[in-house]
């Protein structure tokens, strides 16, 4: 009797082995597990700043349906969001009218807190040294604070030129474009526009570069050019694009734009920086150091666009197209070099509006993301399955 009793006992264990892997290998058909694998999933994180409906929200380039990649309004955010810079897990974003950069943690959703500049300081741009710190201007106290981003505190003020807008960093400096646009109450006067040069090694102003009227935007080459785009006085004055050689600090070329040009991004493979337009994208070539799409024959893929990136992998350009009237029309257009949309997302939401703002940023293994189940079931979300 206790013969056939063990008998009949390893059978049934042998048994409820043979349905455990069979049972496995039906969970591995559902879920495709890549933990060594190098792909990596490509994330646009987008900033909807229409006000009261301020949030964040992200698209999987990667997916196959536009509609369910978007994972709309992830994280409420502050007062007039006017940047967004992504770094590791985390995005940053600069919040004028709170009077702080807040800091979300990609992965989950969830905001970790804000980092204040000061009550008046009116933050306006980011750039991000490292993980640990960054460098943000200061439109109200014309300065630049250095902050730490993982103690949330500023460590130093800089004192810039007139109302500092955009910055960049290039060769262990720090390039701010000061506006000199001042509101008078009735009217914007329009002073010398100028940008100051901060060493990242000991936080010092090191030069102040005059430049054309209402210098608001800086962007490089990634190598030795800085580019300051100045807007003019969206009237009689046009605007510029002066390059500036980062190794000599002293300008190399001004660019008449014949416009009043908005948004700036550059494609350093083939070293041309497009520039919004209202008629579209006009083209600066950086090694001829002229104009080579005029706005009379400007770039119509890209008209009507508030900002835009350049994913430097894939070559193709992300723009976000706002609709200020909060009807929720917000799109997000990726654009090759021409112009020619490869795909749309929509981007408007009953809580989030007024798309204006586009980072890059990628999932792989060092974010954690390893299982992806079978198309049409769910997608993946900073490292966590989202059923639909």
């Amino acid at each position: 009797m206790s013969k056939n009793y063990n008998q009949s006992l390893l059978q049934t264990s042998f048994l409820s082995v043979s349905c455990f892997l069979l049972f496995s290998l039906y969970l591995a058909s559902l879920f495709i597990i890549s933990p060594v694998v190098a792909q990596q999933q490509r994330i646009a994180v987008v900033v909807n700043g229409l006000s009261k409906f301020e949030t964040l929200s992200v698209v999987n380039l990667d997916h196959p349906d536009p509609k369910k990649a978007v994972s709309a309004d992830i994280a409420q955010l502050g007062v007039a969001p006017n940047d967004v810079q992504v770094i590791g897990n985390f995005a940053y974003i600069v919040n004028t009218y709170s009077d702080n950069v807040q800091a979300i943690n990609l992965k989950t959703g969830d905001s970790l807190g804000v980092i204040s500049t000061g009550i008046g300081s009116l933050p306006e741009k980011i750039a991000l040294l490292n993980d640990d710190r960054a460098y943000v201007t200061c439109n109200g106290t014309d300065e630049v604070v250095l902050i730490d981003l993982k103690g949330k505190m500023v460590l130093q003020r800089i004192q810039t030129g007139s109302k500092p807008w955009g910055l960049t960093i290039l060769n262990k400096k720090v390039y701010v474009a000061n506006t000199a646009a001042v509101w008078t109450g009735q009217e914007m006067k329009y002073g010398q526009s100028s940008v100051s040069v901060i060493s990242t090694e000991t936080n010092q102003l090191i030069k102040t570069i005059e430049v054309p009227t209402n210098a608001t935007s800086v962007t490089s080459d990634a190598n030795n050019t800085v580019l300051v785009k100045s807007t003019g006085d969206y009237s009689q004055v046009l605007g510029e694009l002066t390059l500036i050689d980062s190794d000599k600090d002293n300008i190399k070329k001004q660019i008449s734009l014949k416009s009043t040009p908005g948004a700036i991004t550059v494609n350093r493979n083939k070293q041309q920086a497009y520039i919004l337009t209202p008629s579209g994208a006009i083209v600066v070539d950086l090694i001829k150091q002229r104009l080579v799409v005029k706005p009379s024959s400007a770039l119509q893929g890209f008209k009507g666009g508030f900002s835009m990136t350049f994913d430097h992998q894939r070559e193709l350009f992300l723009l976000v197209v706002a609709d200020w009237t909060g009807g929720g029309q917000d799109q997000l257009l990726i654009l090759d070099s021409n112009g020619k949309e490869l795909n749309r997302y929509n981007t408007g939401t009953k809580n989030g509006k007024g798309s204006s703002f586009v980072a890059l940023a990628d999932i792989n293994d060092n974010n954690d993301v390893s299982v992806q189940l079978q198309p049409n079931q769910s997608i993946i979300f900073w490292g966590q399955v989202k059923q639909y």
